[in-house]
């Protein structure tokens, strides 16, 4: 029997687009005041507040990862997936249908996220570490 999934950082993460949904409404005020820098912090906000929500939304399960993103949610299943890149805060999952970003440090255990993606990974994909 495998292990389950582990646990995204949820309350965090949502406190995050909360706190970002202020700084838009601040920012829209002032640009509404003629303030050009209210604008570009409303566009910043907003572009972090869309990543936030992409990281929010990935799902590790027995028959892949999902993530919403703009087309809407992506299902990708682990013998789809052909490359691999792995980074200190994210693992970067390539298929024919597009490339998924995992922001590990999202979940309550990261190692535990980077065991988890790399235990169901085709063989071939696997790191080294994992072999051993």
């Amino acid at each position: 029997m495998r292990t389950p999934p582990p646990k995204p950082i949820y309350p965090l993460a949502f406190e995050a687009l909360i706190l970002g949904s202020l700084v838009i409404a601040c920012a829209l005020w002032l640009g509404a005041m003629g303030n050009f820098l209210g604008f570009l912090s409303a566009f910043g906000a907003s572009v972090l507040i869309v990543f936030k929500i992409r990281n929010v939304s990935t799902r590790l399960t027995e028959a892949g990862v999902s993530q919403l993103t703009w087309r809407g949610r992506v299902h990708v299943s682990w013998s789809e997936i052909t490359q691999v890149t792995r980074n200190p805060l994210s693992v970067t999952l390539s298929a024919a249908k597009g490339r998924l970003v995992v922001s590990v440090e999202e979940f309550a255990d990261s190692a535990a996220a980077v065991a988890y993606i790399d235990s169901h990974l085709p063989s071939n994909l696997r790191s080294n570490a994992s072999r051993c």
